[in-house]
């Protein structure tokens, strides 16, 4: 009898915990879009560009992020993943995967870090010269002779190609800044779990600034549902 119990009470201890990514709002009503299927409910919020940049240190310029609400109809046990989403943009109906935090991070990563120059590029550096003069030298700055000694000078040098020396890193461009964006996007992501509570997080959907004005349709194409929630237009 004692087995039975705790056996039935597993399911219920497995879905109380914390499965990771945001708090959800208290209903799929409280996010400015939502829609109900047959199995969960979904609420979304755009998050315009200067809500993206205060809530990240990652550089998500070139994503539209999404926060998502998921709740599951009651009695209902949902396996989530953010394979699970796609967004639709603009009139052709172009549908966006979402973005994986480690692709995100290791795209970032390479931007920081372009190819070694080409021959045809120009590196300008500062020179010095010193050097010692013996006898009596005409200066024809003065148009006067002048004892000879130790002279110096000061200036710069135009060169092609490759420096020759290393460059230092820039920022978000070593290893451990990769994982420092990947980590701080994937703790923030919606959750892949199975659940019968209410849960949240962002998605990030790579589109071209020009397509953001276009109209936005969330949609969740779980196993057993189907929910398309439009969303507002990202104003320039």
């Amino acid at each position: 009898m004692t087995r039975s119990v705790l056996f039935m009470a597993l399911p219920a201890l497995l879905f109380a915990s914390d499965p990771g990514g945001l708090r959800p709002r208290s209903s799929p009503g409280d996010y400015p879009a939502s829609e109900t299927g047959k199995v969960v409910a979904i609420g979304a919020a755009v998050l315009t560009p200067d809500q993206a940049k205060a809530a990240f240190s990652t550089d998500l310029r070139e994503y539209v992020v999404v926060e998502v609400g998921l709740f599951p109809e009651a009695g209902q046990v949902v396996d989530v993943s953010a394979m699970d989403f796609a967004l639709r943009v603009g009139a052709r109906g172009e549908l966006v995967r979402a973005a994986n935090p480690r692709a995100i991070a290791a795209s970032n990563q390479r931007k920081a870090n372009p190819p070694p120059s080409r021959a045809s590029d120009i590196t300008v550096y500062p020179t010095a010269t010193v050097g010692y003069e013996s006898g009596d030298v005409y200066d024809p700055a003065t148009g006067r002779r002048r004892g000879g000694g130790w002279y110096g000078g000061t200036g710069v040098a135009v060169a092609t190609g490759d420096p020759g020396y290393p460059q230092p890193p820039r920022p978000a461009g070593t290893d451990r800044d990769r994982e420092v964006m990947n980590q701080e996007l994937a703790d923030k992501t919606l959750p892949e779990t199975t659940t019968n509570q209410p849960i949240s997080g962002y998605l990030y959907f790579r589109i071209a600034p020009k397509m953001r004005t276009s109209a936005l349709e969330l949609q969740y194409l779980g196993k057993d549902d189907r929910v398309r929630v439009l969303l507002p237009a990202l104003k320039k």
